[in-house]
């Protein structure tokens, strides 16, 4: 799907700088970047429902990519089937497990050097 490309991150952070009126770059940089880190992740993912893989280098060509090693698990959408509950829920706890650390050092050091660069004063 193409929503699930580099082209559409590019396409996403172009709409936010054209939304901002070029006032906000970096807003556009960092919806760039998230956008292309879900490409990373689908791509990282497994996958069961054809077609395999994400477009991830639309609109240069529409081939579709998936790793070789799968990180995360594949999100199924078959609710009609006995583990549906309890396969999602191993995904998304999976998921935490992998993304959770990194997330919450990335916060800690952000909220640190806020602390550390305030005005005197203010709190």
């Amino acid at each position: 799907m193409e929503t699930h490309s580099l082209g559409a991150a590019i396409l996403a952070g172009l709409a936010v700088l054209a939304w901002t009126r070029g006032k906000n770059p970096s807003l556009a940089l960092a919806v760039t970047l998230a956008w292309s880190t879900h490409v990373l992740f689908d791509w990282l993912g497994s996958d069961d429902t054809p077609p395999l893989g994400v477009m991830a280098l639309w609109p240069l060509t529409s081939a579709f990519y998936f790793a070789d090693a799968f990180v995360f698990e594949a999100i199924s959408r078959r609710y009609w089937l006995p583990n549906f509950i309890s396969h999602n829920a191993w995904a998304v706890i999976k998921e935490t497990l992998i993304l959770g650390p990194p997330f919450l050092l990335l916060t800690a050091l952000r909220w640190r050097g806020r602390r550390r660069f305030r005005r005197p004063g203010t709190r």
